[in-house]
């Protein structure tokens, strides 16, 4: 997809010429890309077949074929695919394992896979590796690209880590008895975010807990239901608070964050508070302009504020905002660069950068973050997580929707539970993973008290 300036490409064993998307995957080499790239009305089969068609002798796409093949592929995956189903109908899950059929359809005898985790469940996620792992038994290359430690600690044979464009090392994971996994993990993460960085926050720098009475409420949902999405949803986020929202994706946090985001009117109930800065969960398609510059994209729904007194854009202050805060975000100088042309991290440092600078200029009290940290790098999520903890202390309330359970005990100071589009438990950070999953999908508790007939 990139033709490298200087230096040599090989695919087994010969250089890989021409250098072309097409002799990569004639060569056997599969790429599942960290956004899909799936067309959501085509089913699933007509996705696997896309570019691969089989044709007849008579000149037809020869789907029944296409079929046979489709299924002998999900069988050597062990996985059920819908192959009739359109793909906007499949969970993330199912897309995930759909774009990995399509490249081993494909013959790939290498598959790379660009953050293929970060929008699955935990189940979601130690299915997908009982997969990869299948396939590395039966002699496939499986690359896999992550900054999660624990993905690295549990399934890696070999890691080879990159920092700013750079090869730093090469090391086999040592699980043989006897062996230190902690201290090769702690050798990896450091050399990810570099000397002298200081690891991802802990439970302990959280900030202090403010829902004792007096503290202000900022942000407020009472008895909120819409459509089949949400049902009678109740919360408060106080100023200085950090509240987190765990629960299986799919279960009302799009529409949590439509309605405070005030883009959608609920059926019934109210939403009181502030008008809240958002980080918004799909960064390309909801937090970015991808063909508009670093410098439009970072005060994007802003331009008002940088008008002067005969209505005309004030460039000077513009240019200086947005400089501030694309340097503030990490994501490069060059403001002249596409948001398109950036990578996945660097795309979601930048719309995390202009949320907080809303925050910080104190046009917004509160702050909801919706998978804040999801596909970047280790150093970019302590960043991240230090910068949504200043805006606590500096009197915002923030509110977090993660997929991410560790994220949200180090941040939160309590964590809502969302399933089936209700609020069914307010918890301390400390919960086990156990009792949040029980919580997240539905399962009551057993120690609660039955409540009294009516």
């Amino acid at each position: 997809m990139v033709v490298p300036d200087t230096g040599r490409v090989e695919a087994f064993g010969s250089r890989l010429a021409p250098h072309t998307p097409r002799e990569a995957i004639r060569r056997g080499v599969g790429m599942v890309l960290q956004h899909f790239a799936l067309v959501p009305v085509f089913t699933a089969l007509e996705n696997i077949v896309l570019g691969a068609e089989p044709v007849s002798a008579l000149g037809v796409i020869d789907l029944a074929s296409a079929r046979r093949k489709a299924e002998a592929v999900a069988k050597e995956l062990g996985v059920d695919l819908p192959l009739d189903a359109t793909v906007e109908s499949l969970g993330v899950g199912d897309r995930q394992r759909l774009e990995i059929a399509r490249a081993l359809f494909r013959d790939a005898k290498l598959l790379i896979l660009d953050e293929p985790t970060a929008v699955l469940t935990k189940g979601e996620v130690l299915a997908l590796y009982a997969t990869l792992r299948r396939l590395a038994d039966a002699g496939t290359g499986v690359v896999v690209v992550t900054h999660k430690m624990d993905e690295v600690r549990a399934h890696a044979d070999f890691v080879t880590v990159m920092r700013r464009g750079e090869v730093l090392f090469t090391r086999e994971m040592d699980r043989s008895a006897g062996a230190d996994v902690d201290a090769q993990v702690d050798e990896v993460t450091a050399a990810i975010m570099g000397a002298g960085a200081a690891k991802p926050g802990t439970r302990d720098d959280k900030p202090e807990a403010a829902t004792e009475k007096g503290r202000e409420v900022v942000l407020s949902l009472s008895r909120v239901s819409v459509g089949r999405a949400l049902s009678d949803v109740s919360l408060e986020v106080h100023a200085g608070e950090i509240v987190g929202v765990a629960g299986v994706e799919g279960n009302g946090q799009r529409e949590l964050v439509a309605v405070l985001a005030r883009e959608v009117h609920p059926d019934s109930g109210e939403v009181t508070g502030a008008s809240a800065a958002i980080i918004r969960e799909d960064r390309q398609v909801e937090g970015l302009v991808l063909d508009a510059t670093l410098r439009d994209n970072a005060v994007l729904g802003e331009l008002g504020t940088f008008t002067n007194k005969v209505g005309l854009l004030d460039l000077g202050a513009l240019e200086a905002e947005a400089a501030t805060r694309i340097a503030r975000s990490g994501a490069g100088a060059d403001l002249d660069r596409t948001a398109r042309s950036l990578s996945g991290g660097n795309q979601q440092k930048v719309v995390v950068a202009r949320a907080l600078a809303r925050v910080g200029a104190k046009r917004a009290r509160a702050l909801v973050a919706a998978q804040p940290t999801r596909g970047v790098d280790i150093g970019a999520s302590h960043d991240i997580h230090a910068r949504l903890r200043e805006a606590a202390a500096g009197g915002a309330g923030v509110l977090i929707l993660s997929a991410d359970l560790d994220e949200l005990r180090a941040l939160c100071n309590r964590v809502l539970v969302l399933a089936r589009g209700r609020i069914v438990a307010d918890l301390p950070p400390t919960t086990s993973d156990e009792e949040l999953g029980r919580r997240m999908l539905g399962v009551a508790d057993p120690n609660a008290r039955p409540e009294a007939a009516s």
